[in-house]
């Protein structure tokens, strides 16, 4: 058996015509990259991005569709708006699918920390007080 360490870097900035262009070469690195890049950073056409990254949760590839929930976490803290019902019914609908079940509950816990801070905090506060041993003093 070998294991590989696998270094964190971030990615360039990209386009949604990036991911499709690597997505089209079937170059798996490169599409994960542009992904990554074109939801990481401000300046593309956050509309464009949503329908990317909500088309791209149901691929075939199982990285790909996992990195899509991310990615749209992502949209939400960079461009701070979004069509939150439409993504937040497929990331729910999302999380029934095993593979993709962490990260589409991470994209909704970014969506409402992003996109609702108070009620966020107000849901934090509850949870603490509801459950004090889950919280670290």
């Amino acid at each position: 058996m070998r294991h590989e360490h696998h270094v964190f870097h971030n990615p360039p900035r990209a386009t949604s015509a990036d991911v499709r262009a690597a997505l089209d070469r079937g170059d798996l690195p490169g599409v994960l990259d542009a992904m990554v890049g074109s939801a990481f950073y401000d300046g593309g056409d956050w509309k464009e991005l949503q329908e990317l990254h909500l088309q791209l949760l149901d691929h075939e590839d199982r990285q790909v569709s996992a990195l899509a929930a991310t990615c749209l976490g992502h949209l939400a803290r960079v461009y701070g708006q979004m069509d939150e019902e439409r993504v937040v019914t497929a990331l729910r609908r999302a999380r029934s699918v095993p593979h993709i079940s962490g990260t589409a509950v991470n994209a909704l816990e970014d969506i409402e920390v992003f996109l609702h801070p108070r009620r966020a905090r107000w849901r934090g506060r509850m949870w603490r007080a509801v459950r004090p041993w889950t919280h670290s003093a």
